[in-house]
Parts: structure tokens; sequence; C-alpha cells
């Protein structure tokens, strides 16, 4: 009995996730093959990453390096980047005078700064405060994106802004189910506050890092009224040879010093097992930074940050699958409203003619060519 339960389980979880993807499809399939790929893509390689550092930092192995672990993700990006532009023949894009200087210190800088911030204290907060809150915390990040977007010139009709806060509450329900089902770990006070210090500095990092990248893929799209933009957009591999290097030095420049990380400790506590289980991560990271720039490229900054809420469902139907997790119906609940929230938003950008998809017959490589400006 106990078995068919189990298998009924199962089917549940893998019909909920395959579900998922085809609303996804149903949503975005006006967009064209290619957005739609992206997005379940960037939502699929979230849940391989997530899943792939909760293996290395749990139990056997307590790899307990998050900035180490970051700046080795942020560094394959890099060598994917400078490999991709050096067979083009354009190796001079992954430095920074490829731009002019005043752009590179505007955007570039920002950008290396927030993202070791955005991940990075991400650990941080999930050390000192649990996985439960941060969930809380991270279901601000499609409000506070679409805040910073528009304080930043880019246009949300009033159909658009409900979208947003339809898919907040339905983030803010899978948190509560999230929170519900972890039995309580006893914390001090001290250490939750410091815990959701890190998670509101993560916040502000990601949703900042997330408004920058979008503006210097779509600068036209953050103009205000007929003010001229004399900034041309840059194709997704120009803006991730651009930050991502920098990202990695100050990823690294934190662990060695305000993180206390020690390459050695952490090069002995090494086995071959944990260093396969690393290099899976770094492969899994490495296709979601590429997928999540090129989910940024094709629905802008606030909606890709709601596609990436839909992780969660994902990953509890994985668990429940997989690892004997229970799946809330909570959870289901909330992901519904997010994908409410999601076609609500693209229908009000629609609507004002905001997306242009004269470009959805493109192939591949036309998607690495800079984002056409939005009228």
């Amino acid at each position: 009995m106990t078995s068919e339960v189990s298998l009924i389980s199962q089917v549940v979880a893998i019909s909920l996730t395959i579900a998922l993807f085809v609303a996804i499809w149903a949503i975005l399939r006006s967009r064209g093959l290619r957005v739609v790929l992206s997005a379940s893509l960037f939502v699929a390689f979230l849940v391989a990453t997530q899943l792939s550092v909760k293996v290395v930092e749990s139990k056997p192995f307590n790899f307990k390096f998050p900035g180490l672990l970051t700046t080795l993700h942020f560094s394959c990006v890099v060598v994917a980047v400078a490999a991709y532009w050096t067979w083009k023949g354009e190796p001079r894009k992954i430095f920074p005078w490829s731009i002019p200087l005043l752009r590179w210190v505007k955007t570039v800088v920002p950008v290396a700064i927030s993202q070791p911030i955005s991940v990075v204290f991400n650990n941080k907060a999930m050390v000192y405060a649990g996985a439960g809150v941060c969930a809380v915390i991270g279901t601000l990040s499609p409000v506070c994106t679409a805040v910073i977007s528009s304080c930043c010139g880019r246009r949300l009709t009033v159909l658009s802004w409900g979208g947003v806060i339809i898919a907040f509450l339905g983030a803010l329900v899978i948190s509560w189910g999230e929170v519900s089902s972890v039995e309580g770990e006893s914390k001090n006070k001290s250490q939750i506050i410091q815990g959701l210090i890190y998670a509101f500095a993560s916040l502000s990092g990601r949703c900042a890092k997330i408004v920058i990248l979008d503006y210097m893929m779509a600068p036209l799209a953050y103009a205000r009224n007929t003010e001229p933009v004399d900034e041309e957009p840059l194709s997704v591999i120009h803006v991730l040879g651009l930050t991502y290097p920098w990202g990695a030095v100050l990823s690294l420049a934190y662990a060695l010093t305000l993180g206390g990380e020690s390459p050695q400790e952490a090069w002995n506590q090494l086995t071959p097992e944990l260093g396969g289980y690393i290099a899976l991560s770094c492969s899994f990271a490495l296709a979601l930074n590429f997928l999540g720039t090129f989910a940024l490229h094709e629905l802008g900054a606030s909606a890709q940050q709601i596609v990436g809420k839909l992780n969660t469902i994902c990953l509890a139907s994985i668990s429940v699958a997989f690892l004997g997790e229970h799946l809330p119906v909570v959870v289901v609940v909330g992901s519904a409203l997010v994908l409410g929230g999601v076609a609500i938003f693209e229908r009000g950008q629609h609507d004002v003619g905001h997306e242009d998809d004269s470009d959805t017959e493109s192939d591949l490589e036309e998607s690495l060519e800079p984002i056409k400006p939005l009228r």
C-alpha cells in the first residue's frame, strides 16, 4: 500500500512539473520557440543548480565555502565567453575598453559589485536564518525589480503591474508553504536578525543587477519620453564578457577577506566524489547564467524574475519524486498564481505594443546579437 501511494505521489509530482512547462509554452508561445526555450531552460537549470549546490553544501560533504564556489561558477562563464569571442575573432569584447569608459563605470561596476552580494549573501542568509525566511524575503524580487526598473524609466502598464502583484502573492503563498513544511530549528534572535540583513542585501543586489543588465541590452526601453539615447544596445555575450570577470574577482576578494574562507582548507576537503559534484554544479551554473541572461534579453527584468519564481514547484516536485519528500498543496496553489501573474503581465505588455516580435523566427546565432530597441 505504501509503495502504491509513493508511486502515485511520484506520478502527480512529475505531471505537475510537465504541466508547468506546458503552461510556460502556452503563455509565451506568441513570442516564438526561442523565447519559450529560453524561459523553460532557465527554470530547469535554476532547479538543477540549486540541487547540485545543496548536495555540495550538505552532508556528507559539508563544503562550506560559498564564496569560493561562487567564484568558480563565475569563472566558468568568463572562460566560456572568452573562448566564444576568440573564436569569433573579436577578443577585445571581453575587455573594458570595448565600451566607453563612462558607460563601463555606470553599468559594469555596479553589476560587478551586486553579483557577489546577491549570491554569497543569499548563502550566508540561509546559514543564519534558514531557507524558509530566505524564501519569504525572495518573494519581494518581482515587485522590487519592477519598482527599480520603473524608477529607471522602463514603462509598465497597469495590467502588467497587476500581473507583478499577483505573481508576488503567489510567491508569498509558496514561501508560506515552504516555511510551514520546515521543522523548526531553534535559532537565537541575533542569528535571525543577521540572516535577515544578509537576505535583504542579497535581494537588493539581485534586483539591481537584473535591472542594470536589462538596461545594458535595451537602453531605449529606459528612455523617458523623447529623451535621446546615444548608447547602443549590447549583445548577451558582450554583456556577460564585460560583467562576469569582475564579479568573479570581487567574489574571490569577499571569500578571502570578509568570508574568511581558506582555499587551502577547501582543497584539503576535496575528494574525487566531491570534485565531481562541484564540476556538475559548475556546468549547471554555466548554463544557468547564459540562459538567465537570454531570458532577460527576451522577457525584460520584471518578467524574468517572475518566471524564475516557478523553480520552487519544480524543485518540490523533484524532491517528492526522487527524495521521498512531501509536496505542500499551498506550493501548487502559489505556483498557479505565479503562472497567472506571468500571463497577465504578458497581456499587459502586448496591449501597449511594448514587445517587438519581428525577430521570433531568428536562429540561435541572431539571438547573440543586441536586442532590438523597444518602442
